[in-house]
C-alpha cells in the first residue's frame, strides 16, 4: 500500500465557521458549484492494543465495505483499499473474503492483528460535500471537499471539519488565494496528521497495551517494595483484559490474563524470601485459584484455533471423524465462556482481587524478614544465580533415559528464571542480558512445546475415555482420535530429543561466564 502525495492542503474549520461562511468567502474570487454530496454512518475501527494506529493505519467500516488507509492517506478514498460486502461484526482477518484484490490488504491486517479483533473505536456520521471553485468563464480551477464528522445522537453538531483543496495543475496562484480567504476566516492548516487531528477532535487517546510493560525496579530499592511494584503492576494489567474475557471479544483477553497471573505467582513463589512464610502459602493460594478457573477455557481455545493444524496431523480418510470432537468443544466453549464471565462479573471476584490489589498497591505490609529490606539488585543476583545454577546442575544429568517429569521440571525452572529476568530487567548490562534472554527463549520454546505436546496428548486422552464409555460409539471418532494421538507421541519424543541437545547448548561455559559475569552486584 503506497502512498501518493498530492498538491493540496488541507484546513480545519473552527465550529463557529458555518458552511455559509465560508462559502461566501470563496464567493469574493470564486464562482461555486456544488458537485456532490454524501452522508452515511461509519465505523472506526482498531484492536484493543492499536495495533493499527501503531502502525500507521486506520480501517473504518461504511456501507458494509471495510477501508484501510495509511494515517496520512485518512479520507482520500482513491488511495484507500476496500473489501466490499463486509459486515461490521467481521471480526478478524481470517473472516475477511479471499480474492487477488483483497490478499495485500487482508495480509496487512494478518500482519498487525493476529490473534486480535477489530473492534469499534467510535461511530459517527461522514458528511463530504463537493465543491466546485470556478472562475467567471466557467474554468475549473480547485476541487474543494467539506469532510464533517457528526456524533449519530446529534447530527446537527460538527465534532470534526475539514477543508480540502486540490488546484488543478497551473492555478496555483488561486490556490493560494483560497487559502487566504480561509485564513481570514480563522480557518487554520492543522499542525497534526489527519487521523491525530480526528481522534484529537473526537477526545479519542489510543494507549498501547503490554502484558508485559517496563518496570524499571530502582536498584537501591527495598526487596518487599520492588516486589510490590511489580504484583501490583501486574494485577493492574490482569484487570485490563477482564471486559474483553467477559464479552468474548478475543481469545488474547484470557491468554493475557493468564500470563499476568503466572507472572504475580512467580513473584510471589520466586521471592518469596521477602513475605512471612505463613503469607506466602496464603498469596500462593489465593492467586492460583484464580488462575485455575480458567485452565478449560483456555484448553478449549488452544484445540479451537489450531483445528486446520489437528485435521492436518492424520490421513483425510479419518481426519473427518475428528469433527464431532470439535463440535463439542465448541458448545463446551459456550456455556464455559458463560460460566468464566459470571464469575468475573460477580461481587466475589471483584471483591477477592480488590483486596488482593490493596495489599500491594502502597507497599506489602507484613513483619519483617530477612530479606524485605535489602536491596533489589542484590535480591535478583540471588535469585537468578540460584535458579541458572538449578538448571545447570539438572541439565548436567539429562540422558535419554530421564523421565519426562524431570523435563518438564526443568521447564518450570526456565519459566521462573525468565520471570527473574524480565523483572529485574535494566538493573544489568543490557547487552549481556539479552544474550541470556535470548538464548533462554531458544530452550523456552523448545522446552514449551515439548511440554504442549503433552498437555494436549492428555486432555485427548480424557476425552477419549469419556467418549469410549458413552452407550453409543462413534467408531470413526474414536479411531481419528487414536490416530492423532499417536501422532502426537510421535512428535513428543521428536521434540524431547531438540530439548536435550538445546539444554546442553544453554549450560555450556559460555553461557556459564555470561550469568557469572553479567549478575552480579
Amino acid at each position: 500500500m503506497k502512498s501518493k502525495k498530492n498538491n493540496y492542503s488541507r484546513h480545519l474549520l473552527p465550529a463557529s465557521i458555518s458552511k455559509k461562511a465560508f462559502l461566501d468567502a470563496f464567493k469574493q474570487h470564486f464562482s461555486i458549484k456544488e458537485t456532490e454530496n454524501s452522508s452515511d454512518e461509519f465505523t472506526l475501527l482498531d484492536s484493543f492494543e492499536w495495533g493499527l494506529y501503531f502502525n500507521g493505519y486506520i480501517a473504518t467500516h461504511q456501507a458494509k465495505q471495510l477501508n484501510l488507509c495509511q494515517q496520512e492517506d485518512f479520507l482520500d478514498p482513491e488511495l484507500s483499499q476496500s473489501i466490499a460486502n463486509v459486515n461490521i461484526k467481521t471480526r478478524f482477518w481470517w473472516e475477511l473474503p479471499d480474492s487477488d484484490e483483497t490478499k495485500e490488504t487482508k495480509n496487512i491486517f494478518k500482519k498487525i492483528l493476529d490473534l486480535r479483533a477489530l473492534s469499534p473505536v467510535y461511530k459517527g456520521i461522514l458528511k463530504i460535500q463537493q465543491f466546485s471553485l470556478q472562475n467567471e468563464d466557467g474554468k475549473f480551477l480547485i476541487d474543494c471537499q467539506l469532510i464533517s464528522i457528526n456524533a449519530i445522537d446529534n447530527p446537527r453538531t460538527s465534532k470534526f471539519r475539514q477543508i480540502k483543496l486540490t488546484p488543478v495543475m497551473g492555478y496555483e496562484k488561486e490556490h493560494k488565494i483560497a487559502i487566504e480567504l480561509l485564513n481570514n476566516l480563522g480557518a487554520f492548516k492543522p499542525q497534526l496528521d489527519p487521523v491525530k487531528s480526528l481522534y484529537s477532535a473526537l477526545g479519542i487517546i489510543p494507549q498501547g497495551f503490554s502484558i508485559k510493560p517496563k518496570l524499571n525496579i530502582p536498584a537501591d530499592m527495598p526487596s518487599r517494595s520492588a516486589i510490590s511494584v511489580i504484583i501490583y503492576t501486574m494485577l493492574e494489567k490482569q484487570r485490563l483484559t477482564e471486559n474483553g474475557i467477559i464479552k468474548d471479544i478475543d481469545t488474547e483477553f484470557l491468554h493475557h490474563f493468564r500470563v499476568a497471573l503466572r507472572m504475580v505467582r512467580a513473584a510471589v513463589a520466586q521471592l518469596k524470601v521477602v513475605f512471612p512464610e505463613q503469607d506466602v502459602i496464603m498469596l500462593k493460594d489465593r492467586f492460583g485459584a484464580l488462575g485455575r478457573n480458567t485452565n478449560l477455557l483456555r484448553d478449549l481455545d488452544v484445540f479451537i484455533m489450531e483445528k486446520d493444524y489437528y485435521l492436518g496431523l492424520i490421513p483425510k480418510s479419518l481426519s473427518s471423524g475428528l469433527l464431532p470432537m470439535f463440535d463439542d468443544f465448541e458448545k463446551n466453549r459456550i456455556s464455559e465462556v458463560k460460566r468464566i464471565a459470571k464469575w468475573l462479573s460477580s461481587k466475589a471476584y471483584e471483591k477477592e482481587i480488590t483486596e488482593l490489589q490493596s495489599l500491594f498497591k502502597n507497599g506489602y505490609c507484613a513483619i519483617e524478614t530477612q530479606w524485605s529490606e535489602v536491596p533489589s539488585i542484590e535480591l535478583a543476583v540471588n535469585r537468578i544465580q540460584k535458579r541458572y545454577k538449578v538448571i545447570q546442575k539438572s541439565a548436567a544429568i539429562i540422558t535419554a533415559d530421564t523421565p519426562d517429569r524431570d523435563i518438564h521440571s526443568i521447564r518450570i525452572d526456565c519459566k521462573k528464571l525468565r520471570y527473574l529476568l524480565y523483572f529485574f530487567d535494566g538493573l544489568f548490562d543490557s547487552k549481556q542480558q539479552k544474550i541470556a534472554v535470548n538464548h533462554l527463549k531458544s530452550l523456552q520454546d523448545k522446552l514449551g512445546l515439548f511440554n504442549d505436546l503433552t498437555v494436549q496428548g492428555e486432555f485427548l486422552e480424557n476425552y477419549l475415555e469419556k467418549i469410549e464409555h458413552k452407550e453409543n460409539k462413534d467408531i470413526m471418532l474414536i479411531a481419528a482420535l487414536g490416530g492423532l494421538i499417536s501422532t502426537l507421541h510421535t512428535k513428543q519424543v521428536e521434540e524431547r530429543k531438540r530439548c536435550i541437545e538445546e539444554l546442553a547448548i544453554f549450560s555450556n561455559e559460555q553461557n556459564r561466564q555470561i550469568f557469572k559475569t553479567t549478575f552480579v552486584v
